[in-house]
């Protein structure tokens, strides 16, 4: 596989809001999250890193990390398109995003996605370097339950 993560530049908005309503859609089908708006949200604050995840230079998918004080992170949302699930692209995309950036990480899990809490359970059990490994509760209540942890740099040091 040749998974890449590329910043999404702001003039890549209406791509980003596109990717967005769909994910909403199948992870909050409840909640009222404009995607335009959040879009424009996410490429204009200083404290999230926007990324697409891609396959050679197709955009297959996307991640947004929010970054916490104390050189903590929150992975905020990270979807792979439908038609590239199940091929691997996600447990790649997550072991180089979270390798990237090592230290203490969070991430709450979506209760309308039941995919993503089993594919969690094993992909966060598989990355190396991964420590301290915690099942918490859900920090909104559109989520089931939420992860914590640190990674090692990428020497798992």
């Amino acid at each position: 596989m040749s998974v890449t993560l590329t910043l999404i530049l702001p003039r890549e908005r209406s791509f980003l809001a596109a990717a967005l309503a769909s994910y909403f859609g199948e992870v909050a089908p409840t909640s009222n999250i404009n995607p335009d708006d959040r879009a424009e949200q996410f490429l204009h604050r200083k404290d999230v890193t926007a990324f697409w995840i891609k396959n050679a230079d197709a955009r297959i998918g996307f991640a947004i990390v929010l970054n916490l004080p104390d050189d903590r992170r929150e992975l905020s949302e990270i979807g792979i398109f439908a038609k590239h699930r199940r091929q691997g692209f996600g447990f790649e995309a997550a072991q180089i995003l979270l390798q990237e950036f090592p230290g203490r990480w969070r991430m709450g899990l979506s209760a309308h996605s039941k995919q993503a809490a089993a594919f969690w359970g094993t992909c966060l059990s598989a990355i190396p370097g991964i420590r301290e490994l915690r099942e918490g509760a859900p920090y909104t209540e559109h989520q089931i339950k939420s992860y914590t942890f640190d990674i090692a740099g990428p020497n798992n040091d």
